[in-house]
């Protein structure tokens, strides 16, 4: 399930909002605390919230005030296919993308998607499911394979990372949360959970990854191999020539 191609014929309804998930207010507060301090560090003019759950999240720290919500279904400020976002090339600042690509069966084309539309210098923020947690070892119970997010596609956060790297975004933070499988509630399980993040806390059930686009010069630097030597102005007498001064053929 973890080593799966991205790419899947089969489309997971994503869910509408953050009450279907198991646990989920509890899950989205700890997201909004998570990624507050970041927002604040994000600059421009228009934030672009990728799926229902992103464009509920509370992002009022956020510098940037025109924020848009894009999602399949209704409810969004846009509505449309997120494989073909509506927007210009290079026309947005940064994005906010929550468990978008755990829910979307061509996660590649999404994110070539935010790169086009996604200017230099700007950013793109992803929360997702890490499958080496105890939310990811659940998953596999085929029991909870209806249930959310139980059913959701699991990306590594080191294979998410590689796609951004492929497309050019630099990692510039991450951060592990969530430490429980969401089958309890979060007070049943808090001494767990605090062992987990203290002591291994890459076992975080999610991840929040902020990447940056990396700003390419419009025109290529030329390697300058082609350089020129100066013109001989008094050329050395050829051998041939002193043969034929000399007398002398050139086999003998």
């Amino acid at each position: 399930m973890f080593f799966k191609p991205a790419f899947s014929n089969n489309r997971v309804l994503a869910p509408s909002h953050w009450q279907e998930l198991a646990q989920g207010e509890w899950v989205k507060d700890n997201i909004e605390q998570a990624i507050s301090p970041w927002l604040s560090h994000i600059f421009g003019y228009h934030l672009l919230k990728v799926g229902a759950l992103s464009h509920q999240l509370n992002t009022e720290n956020c510098l940037i005030k025109h924020q848009v919500g894009i999602a399949p279904e209704r409810g969004a400020s846009v509505v449309a296919d997120l494989s073909r976002l509506p927007f210009l090339e290079s026309s947005v600042d940064a994005s906010i993308l929550a468990l978008s690509l755990n829910f979307h069966h061509n996660p590649h084309q999404l994110l070539r998607e935010i790169n086009r539309v996604t200017v230099a210098g700007g950013h793109v923020l992803i929360i997702g499911i890490n499958p080496f947690s105890p939310l990811g070892l659940m998953s596999i119970n085929p029991q909870l394979s209806h249930k959310y997010p139980y059913n959701a596609r699991l990306y590594s956060q080191a294979r998410v990372q590689d796609w951004l790297a492929v497309l050019g975004f630099k990692v510039v933070a991450s951060q592990k949360l969530i430490y429980s499988s969401l089958l309890t509630k979060p007070h049943y399980t808090k001494y767990a959970q605090s062992f987990l993040s203290h002591n291994i806390p890459g076992l975080g059930s999610f991840y929040c990854i902020m990447a940056k686009k990396l700003v390419r010069p419009l025109t290529p630097v030329k390697p300058r191999w082609g350089v020129t030597s100066s013109p001989v102005l008094n050329p050395v007498t050829t051998m041939q020539g002193s043969s034929n001064r000399s007398g002398r053929k050139l086999d003998d």
